[in-house]
């Protein structure tokens, strides 16, 4: 069976084999559970709290379309700052979530505002890396505090 996959794939990409065995050796490889249990409590949840967003600023106060998403980051932000206004600094959850993100273990402001005022992302980005930065037992205690 492995034969005719990389047969298959061979015909249709025009790999050279050895590209294709090596493609293969990652494609089997297993990911370690807790990577696997966070990833799909991110899309569960993310699910969830942008249907929940939705509902409460395009349903119900008919807000413009995009600002659920908006308003969803801003909570996210809220929340890991410990409900303080960022404008005064950075607390100290804040700077240990965006420390996982930055990989460096002094969180600096700009390294912020770097993330949140980036022309080049999304916002839906921003919420998405947001998001995967928070730890399960941090989503479920937004959503728990959020709805």
């Amino acid at each position: 069976m492995d034969d005719q996959l990389v047969q298959n794939i061979n015909c249709q990409k025009r790999l050279p084999i050895e590209i294709i065995h090596m493609i293969l050796i990652y494609l089997r490889q297993p990911q370690h559970p807790k990577l696997l249990a966070d990833i799909s409590h991110f899309c569960k949840t993310m699910t969830i709290i942008t249907e929940n967003h939705y509902k409460k600023w395009i349903v119900v106060r008919e807000s413009m379309r995009g600002e659920d998403i908006n308003w969803l980051e801003n909570d996210l932000i809220l929340y890991a700052n410990e409900y303080a206004p960022t404008g005064v600094g950075l607390q100290p959850k804040f700077k240990e979530i965006l420390s996982r993100f930055c990989n460096v273990t002094k969180v600096k402001s700009i390294n912020f505002h770097n993330y949140v005022y980036s022309n080049t992302l999304s916002p839906k980005s921003r919420l998405n890396i947001l998001w995967g930065l928070f730890t399960i037992e941090e989503r479920g205690e937004f959503m728990n505090s959020a709805f």
